[in-house]
């Protein structure tokens, strides 16, 4: 038995006794479950328009129109204060590389989450959350991981029409899906690169947020005292952004001169200590247009990585960046239309002749989100892209114009469900398919069989991954 297989027998029984507590103790529980009296009212038709009381993102909340007259509203109720421990997720997945070419041939996840939460259902609330996640990859590049973390971690205290939340929160801004340009102070967890969905992929950054619901929108202030950097993989990983066995960096043109320099290279990828930024947004809920605008400064939390030839060292880069965006969405052609932009200062980027410079740029996205024939189905299309601005000639790609979207569809009575993800490069080669199949007819519980494709040319995303497309299989459940 190895390492990471001895780690997860502490990791289940933990979670077996959450999960028993949990059934043992199921009627208060439900006090504060999702589903509760708080809830009143689900919108999908925009994810700004809504008020968050499980901290996690802007995407699973209550109506701005509702929220100041109820869910924040609550003195007339008399229910004692509320505790519940109990397993919020449990997940194991397998995967194999297919291709001889990638440095691991098999690859092995492990996920488990907890959470203790305390309400006086009145005012107060307290979350503590933690998490478990181990990682597995054999073969030429073999690697472990067991990481024990905090997650949502904060105490919350409701009044009238405002909130104030202290402690670690996940906040995901903009309007769009998988790559929201306007979300820029969110930390990434990217130890798995894109093979997870977007609520997957957000990590808990100690936070203060101030929360003011207005008749029609919402004004939201949120200040990171501490810099939480982007979870990368390990160094030996495959979703690791530099490949020293192939001399290639994520996002950057190659050539035989720097493949030669990557290859012998020290790494840096070390974060700074500092403030993590700050930023306000105001969304604004109409008859007939969502809309919402932002201003922040904060560091970027995904590392750039430059080459230091003083030390023959690639260092990780956190530059700090000003925000100017915004976003809306309105009803038309039989779905959801949505726009976002964002403008940032102090881009990175790396000169022909491997000088480090930054620029200004502009991010931005237009989306479609329909229900097929009114059914079960969701589908969701995108056009993204990224421009530097004034740029010299750079081994960064200058332009980024890609199609991307997803299609969910249930079928035989809500057994089962069909999935696929998508990304395609409009202006390079650079192809990312993720087609899936998972049966849902357990309580809470999925089984699912995935497939990762990753193609493209050299410098993109795709091409750089293009020998490690992935079979996954996998079970996970929510309680």
């Amino acid at each position: 038995m190895n390492n990471f297989s001895k780690a997860l027998i502490p990791l289940l029984l933990v979670a077996a006794t959450a999960h028993a507590d949990n059934a043992m103790d199921e009627g208060e529980i439900l006090l504060l479950d999702d589903g509760s009296d708080e809830l009143l009212l689900l919108d999908d038709s925009s994810d700004d328009n809504i008020l968050d009381l499980t901290g996690e993102s802007d995407e699973l909340n209550l109506d701005e129109n509702d929220s100041s007259a109820t869910a924040l509203n609550s003195e007339d109720q008399a229910a004692d204060p509320a505790l519940s421990l109990k397993l919020d997720d449990l997940w194991f997945e397998y995967g194999h590389f297919p291709d001889s070419k990638a440095n691991a041939s098999g690859h092995q996840y492990a996920h488990a989450q907890a959470s203790l939460d305390w309400s006086d259902n009145n005012h107060w609330e307290i979350r503590a959350a933690a998490r478990v996640d181990g990682y597995s990859e054999s073969g030429n590049d073999s690697s472990e991981e067991l990481k024990l973390d905090y997650d949502e971690f904060y105490v919350r205290y409701k009044s009238g029409s405002a909130a104030v939340t202290l402690g670690a929160q996940k906040v995901i801004w903009g309007r769009i899906d998988e790559f929201p340009p306007t979300d820029r102070l969110s930390t990434q967890d990217l130890r798995r690169l894109v093979i997870d969905d977007l609520k997957d992929r957000r990590l808990a950054s100690l936070a203060v947020r101030y929360e003011q619901f207005l008749d029609a929108g919402k004004i939201d202030v949120i200040i990171y005292p501490s810099f939480r950097e982007a979870e990368l993989s390990d160094r030996n990983g495959t979703w690791y952004p530099i490949n020293q066995n192939s001399g290639a960096i994520l996002g950057l043109k190659t050539s035989a001169l720097l493949e030669a320099i990557v290859k012998s290279a020290n790494i840096d990828d070390s974060a700074p200590h500092s403030e993590g930024g700050a930023g306000i947004r105001f969304s604004s809920l109409g008859s007939t247009i969502d809309y919402g605008v932002t201003v922040q400064q904060g560091r970027q939390t995904i590392p750039y990585f430059r080459y230091n030839p003083t030390n023959n060292t690639i260092e990780a880069k956190f530059p700090r960046t000003s925000i100017v965006g915004g976003d809306l969405g309105f009803e038309a052609l039989g779905g959801t239309l949505k726009f976002e932009a964002a403008w940032l200062s102090d881009v990175p980027a790396t000169r022909a002749d491997g000088r480090y410079i930054e620029l200004a740029s502009i991010s931005w996205g237009a989306a479609w989100e329909t229900f097929p024939g009114d059914g079960d189905g969701r589908l969701n299309l995108q056009i993204t892209g990224q421009n530097l601005l004034d740029a010299p000639a750079v081994l960064d790609r200058e332009e980024l114009l890609s199609f991307n979207g997803s299609y969910e569809v249930p079928f035989a009575n809500n057994n089962w469900r069909a999935k696929t993800r998508f990304n395609v490069g409009l202006d390079e080669n650079d192809l990312y398919l993720n087609p899936e199949i998972a049966y849902t007819g357990w309580s809470a519980q999925e089984a699912y069989l995935e497939l990762h494709y990753f193609e493209g040319d050299k410098g993109t995303a795709g091409g750089f991954h293009q020998d490690n497309s992935l079979i996954t299989v996998g079970w996970r459940g929510s309680f």
